[in-house]
Parts: structure tokens; sequence; C-alpha cells
């Protein structure tokens, strides 16, 4: 039998506690919230100032839709931001899904992300992030600025991996780096963010200013 549930404004503190769910607790809240609990498809969908927390994660939307077995999927449309004090991360788009048992985000719209525990700013048409490893990959335009003693290195390249624990960044593809106020190209970059060590392979090319 199919249920649908509307669950106006006034009701919604019920619904703001945390739920022993699949993986960590989430809590939700809308201006507007609607419920299908139908066995095998269930789902909530929230609307109007939509937040979600998952842990220290954050999620606030136009619009965000809950589902799938024990609500493991979390996919936001319109006005996404994403906040997490205890990871130094925040991220605004217009998209965005969010597995919580693999702790995966995959966005398919433009985004731009701070990092604030690796003093790095980066965007991007596509980005995958694996909350567990650590991982964020950047695709479409792919741009990363780290802050240093220096000054700003600006690197771009069609894409990039960092890698937030281990402060290493590869960068393929149209790999360039501007950096004090040296210029730097190659096929392939990678990045020692942590000692700013830098090493390039295939068709180098660079402008050093002494």
């Amino acid at each position: 039998m199919r249920k649908t549930l509307a669950i106006p404004m006034i009701l919604l503190f019920v619904l703001s506690l945390p739920l022993p769910l699949f993986s960590e607790d989430i809590s939700f809240k809308g201006g507007s919230t609607r419920m299908k609990m139908q066995q095998g498809s269930e789902a909530i969908t929230l609307e109007n100032n939509a937040e979600v927390q998952v842990g220290s994660l954050v999620l606030r939307s136009t619009t965000i839709e809950l589902y799938g077995k024990d609500f493991r999927y979390v996919q936001c449309n319109g006005n996404v931001s994403l906040t997490d004090e205890a990871r130094g991360i925040s991220l605004i788009t217009s998209s965005l899904f969010f597995d919580r048992t693999e702790e995966t985000i995959m966005i398919d719209s433009w985004v731009e992300l701070e990092d604030t525990t690796n003093q790095v700013i980066a965007s991007a048409g596509r980005m995958e992030f694996s909350l567990q490893e650590g991982i964020i990959i950047l695709q479409v335009q792919a741009r990363l600025l780290k802050s240093t003693d220096d000054g700003a290195m600006v690197c771009r390249a069609d894409f990039m991996t960092f890698n937030r624990d281990k402060e290493m960044l590869d960068l393929k593809g149209r790999a360039t780096i501007d950096w004090k106020p040296d210029a730097y190209g190659a096929e392939s970059i990678t990045v020692n963010l942590k000692t700013d060590e830098i090493r390039m392979e295939g068709s180098i090319k660079g402008t050093i200013h002494g």
C-alpha cells in the first residue's frame, strides 16, 4: 500500500531530531516535507530552506530528497551549500549527490570549494569527493589556489586529484602553475603542497623571472 504524507511546517520540530538510520544519524528540516512510505521505495522530500545534517556535515538547498534503503542517498538541487567544520571544508554548487554509506559526494555542476585546513580554494565543472579517503577529483576547467608564504600558487588543468591528508596535488592535461610570478606548463604536474616542490613531465615549458 502506498502512503504519501505531507507534513506542515508546525510539525517539523519532530523531524529535526536525529533518526537512527543506516550509518551516522541524520537530522533534517524544511519549510514543507513530503514522505512516501511505500515499502522498498521510501523517500522524504524537503523543500523551502531544506537542511540535512549527517555528523558534522550540513547540507542546505532549495530541495533535498532522501531515498534508498535506510535513506542512504541524499540528492540536493538548487542553491546548494555544504559545510563541515570538523573537516574544515565548505562548498557551493547547484546540484549535489551524497552517498551516506560510501561517504562520497558527486557534483556535476559548477562547484566552488574552500578547504580551510589546507588553505586551499578550488573550482571546477565537476567534482568527486571521498570523505573517507580525503581525495578530491576536479574536472572541467579545474582550478586550485594554494596560499603560500611567497604568495598564491594558482594551478589549472583538465583533471586534478587533490589528496587532502598527504597535501599532494596531481594535474593532468594542459596543466599550468602561476606562482611568484613565475609560470610553468606541462602535460602532467605534481605538487607537494607541504613543501611547494613541483615536478613536471611531458611538453615542459616555463618562464622564471630573476
